[in-house]
C-alpha cells in the first residue's frame, strides 16, 4: 500500500494477504491510475481477488501528481484536485479488499506454460524478482508515454519531459528551473504551467507549433492573465547551454513572419506533448493494434467489454487509447467488470454499473472531436470481431 519504496516491494509483493499461500490472485491490475484503480474496486466488489501492480510510489499516476482543480464531468469530481480524486479512488479500492503494492515494475505479461486450453492463466514477471505471480486474468492500466523529441540540443541538462518536472515538484518538493518554457498547449500542458507559477517559477511562454491552444481557454485565459505568452505556430529549433540548458532558440511557422526566430533565455525547457497509448506490455502478449491518430497511436485492439484478443486480458484507461482521465475512470468501470465476470463472478450492480458507464462514456465521447474518437474506437471493436471469429 502507498507509501511503499520500490526497493522492498519485490520482496514484499508474495506476502501480501491476497498472494500468501495461494499461487496468485483472480485478477492483476498493472498499472494504479484512475483507470486500474477503478477497474480493481469494481472486480473486488464483485468478489474476485485483485492484485494492483503500480510502478509509482503514489496513488492516481499522473492524475495524482495534479494539483490544480480539474473542470469537466466525471463521477462529481469536477471542480476537484487529481490529487483529491486520486485519494477517493485510493481510498474505494482499499474499502472494497483489493491489494495494492507501488513501486512494482511489471516488466512483462505472458501465457502461463501450464495454462489451460479452455481458459489462460497469464504470468506476471516484474523486475527485482525471479517469481512471477500468475494470475486468471489481467487487466492492463498502463496508462500512456510522453514523449521526448530529438533535436539539437534535447540532450542537454534542463531539457525534460514536463512529467518528470511535475513529480520532482508535487512529489519531491523541487522546482526543476525558475525561469521555464513549456512546449505544448494542451490542458496538460496548461496545468503544468499553472502549477510551476503557483510554486514560484516563472513561466515564460507555451509554445506550440498549432495556430491556436489547444487546451480549454479556462486553463490558458489564466496563464494570459499572469503574463505567460502563447506562443503558437512556432516551433522550437534548438536548445543552448553549456553544461545545462540556458536558452531556447523558437521559430515562427506563421507565414506573415517569414520564418522569424527569436531566443528565450531559461533554465528549463518542458515538453507536455501528445500522449500516445503505453502498449508495450500488451506487445509482450502479443495484442495487435491499430494505428489510430486521435487515439495517440498505436492501439491494442479490444471490444467494448475493454478485453483483448487475448482471452482473460483486458485494457483500459490511456492503454486502450489516449482520452480525458474522465474516460479512463470508466473504461477503468467496464474492464473491471468485464474482467470479474468473464471469471465468474456477479457484481450485485453489475447491470447498473455497465449501463452508467457506456452511457457517461457516450456524454464524453460528444461532440466534433469525440466524433472522431469513436469512429477510431469502431475501427478497434471490429478489428477485434474480425480477429476472434
Amino acid at each position: 500500500m502507498w507509501p511503499l519504496t520500490a526497493a522492498s516491494a519485490p520482496v514484499d509483493l508474495l506476502e501480501t494477504p491476497v498472494l500468501r499461500g495461494r499461487a496468485g490472485p483472480d485478477i492483476a491490475v498493472v498499472g494504479g491510475g484512475p483507470a486500474g484503480l477503478t477497474a480493481a474496486t469494481i472486480a473486488a466488489q464483485a468478489g474476485a481477488s485483485v492484485v494492483v501492480l503500480d510502478r509509482f510510489d503514489w496513488p492516481g499516476g499522473m492524475l495524482g501528481l495534479q494539483t490544480q482543480p480539474l473542470q469537466g464531468p466525471g463521477r462529481g469530481f469536477s471542480g476537484a484536485t487529481g490529487l483529491e480524486i486520486a485519494g477517493v479512488l485510493a481510498s474505494d479500492v482499499r474499502k472494497a479488499g483489493a491489494e495494492v503494492r507501488s513501486g512494482v515494475n511489471v516488466t512483462a505479461v505472458a501465457q502461463h506454460p501450464k495454462t489451460s486450453p479452455t481458459r489462460l492463466t497469464w504470468s506476471v514477471q516484474f523486475a527485482g524478482s525471479d517469481s512471477p505471480i500468475t494470475a486468471q486474468a489481467v487487466v492492463l492500466a498502463t496508462g500512456s508515454t510522453e514523449p521526448l523529441p530529438r533535436f539539437d540540443g534535447s540532450d542537454l541538462n534542463g531539457v525534460m519531459r514536463a512529467g518528470d518536472a511535475q513529480a520532482a515538484l508535487n512529489i519531491e518538493g523541487r522546482r526543476v528551473g525558475d525561469r521555464i518554457v513549456v512546449v505544448g498547449s494542451d490542458n496538460s500542458g496548461l496545468l503544468i504551467a499553472q502549477n510551476l507559477l503557483d510554486a514560484g517559477a516563472e513561466v515564460l511562454a507555451i509554445v506550440d507549433e498549432s495556430p491556436q491552444v489547444e487546451g480549454r481557454e479556462l486553463n490558458a485565459a489564466p496563464l494570459r492573465d499572469r503574463g505567460v505568452e502563447m506562443l503558437t505556430s512556432t516551433r522550437v529549433v534548438r536548445a543552448i547551454g553549456h553544461d545545462r540548458f540556458e536558452r531556447v532558440r523558437v521559430r515562427s511557422l506563421a507565414e506573415e513572419d517569414g520564418g522569424r526566430s527569436r531566443e528565450l533565455g531559461a533554465d528549463a525547457l518542458l515538453f507536455a506533448l501528445r500522449r500516445f497509448p503505453d502498449a508495450t506490455l500488451a506487445d509482450s502478449a502479443g495484442c495487435p493494434a491499430l494505428d489510430i491518430d486521435v487515439l495517440g497511436g498505436p492501439t491494442p485492439v479490444h471490444d467494448g467489454g475493454m478485453a483483448t484478443t487475448k482471452s482473460g486480458l483486458f485494457v483500459c484507461g490511456d492503454a486502450a487509447g489516449v482520452e480525458s482521465g474522465a474516460v479512463a475512470l470508466e473504461t477503468g468501470r467496464v474492464a473491471g467488470l468485464s474482467a470479474a465476470v468473464y471469471l465468474g463472478f456477479r457484481h450485485p450492480l453489475g447491470h447498473t454499473v455497465a449501463n452508467q458507464a457506456r452511457g457517461r462514456l457516450g456524454f464524453l465521447r460528444r461532440g466534433r472531436r469525440g466524433g472522431h474518437r469513436r469512429t477510431g474506437i469502431q475501427a478497434l471493436h471490429r478489428e477485434h470481431r474480425d480477429f476472434v471469429r
